[in-house]
């Protein structure tokens, strides 16, 4: 699955059924904003709402209409309104005056993935460095981390005993933003019980969702767990709500002698109070089971619990 799963999605929860006009490619077009014709296929050459003034869209990029010859070729504006040229194909789908164009789509989703590992919410994923235990030294570089460090989940130690058991190192501190001459990472575990000379200790670590490039990038490169891949389409949707209306509440689509009656005062709220209500309610769902599978305590062999003092960041 790819990111264009996350922004049809959300274009979903926002259209509802309304249909927007489209048609595809009949040329590639390069990356360099500086390749200006636009032409049709399917359809026909012609596309009626592909007028001066209009803006179509392609992928994650938006383009603005300068002219339209009698042929169909339009001349365009690359990357409008922020979004970034690319390279189209042959059969690439066009969208014609998109409503929610896909770019500010996958800015919304990005500040979502973001937000969702935020102190309110408290969603994160696990990453896994290791470091090799030196008896003569206490303090650590987490080499190649490059991620912001929610907090140190746990901190264990290869033991090379007949048992091969993982015991826990339960007294260590995170210290960020290093000397990165004796940091290169910027980040220092500080060992304050000791480990195995030589052997790997291994540090579990929460970390945020990584972000979206395009609409071809892997969801699985968030790191968001697959029964949380709702998340995203859903606060999404609502940042874009928060100034525009969705589908059902779009005036300029309805007949002016119905609107008073099919759109009532309050609608818009009541549509983001209900989107906002299951969002919370799939938040505290997934914030509930990342919880029983990392809980602030485990139990160790022989069935004793045991809880990592965490001096602090």
């Amino acid at each position: 699955m790819t990111a264009q799963t996350w922004i049809d999605e959300t274009r979903d929860l926002l259209l509802t059924d309304y249909v927007e006009e489209q048609a595809t490619l009949a040329a590639g077009l390069d990356a360099d904003a500086s390749d200006t014709s636009v032409s049709f296929a399917l359809p026909s050459t012609i596309v009626p709402g592909v007028v001066p003034g209009a803006t179509i869209e392609v992928g994650t990029e938006l383009m603005y209409v300068f002219s339209v010859s009698d042929a169909g070729l339009a001349t365009v504006k690359r990357g409008y309104k922020g979004s970034e040229a690319a390279a189209h194909s042959i059969g690439d789908l066009v969208t014609v005056n998109p409503k929610f164009p896909a770019y500010q789509i996958l800015d919304a989703l990005n500040h979502e993935l973001r937000d969702l590992s935020s102190p309110q919410h408290g969603l994160f994923q696990i990453k896994t460095v290791e470091v090799t235990f030196n008896a003569a030294q206490d303090g650590y570089d987490l080499t190649g981390v490059t991620d912001d460090i929610l907090s140190i989940y746990q901190v264990t130690y290869s033991d090379p005993g007949s048992e091969a058991s993982e015991p826990a190192i339960t007294e260590y501190a995170l210290r960020r933003d290093r000397n990165t001459s004796a940091f290169p990472s910027g980040y220092g575990l500080i060992l304050h019980s000791d480990a195995w000379p030589g052997e790997t200790v291994r540090v579990l670590y929460k970390c945020g969702f990584g972000t979206l490039t395009d609409g071809t990038t892997a969801l699985s490169t968030t790191g968001l767990h697959p029964e949380a891949y709702d998340l995203p389409a859903l606060g999404a949707a609502l940042r874009l709500m928060s100034s525009r209306p969705i589908r059902r509440e779009f005036l300029d689509e309805q007949g002016s002698s119905r609107s008073a009656e099919e759109v009532v005062s309050g609608a818009i709220s009541a549509s983001m109070r209900d989107l906002r209500a299951l969002r919370l309610d799939r938040i505290n769902a997934e914030t509930t089971r990342l919880y029983s599978q990392y809980p602030a305590t485990w139990t160790r062999s022989g069935g004793r619990t045991q809880t990592s003092i965490y001096r602090g960041v």
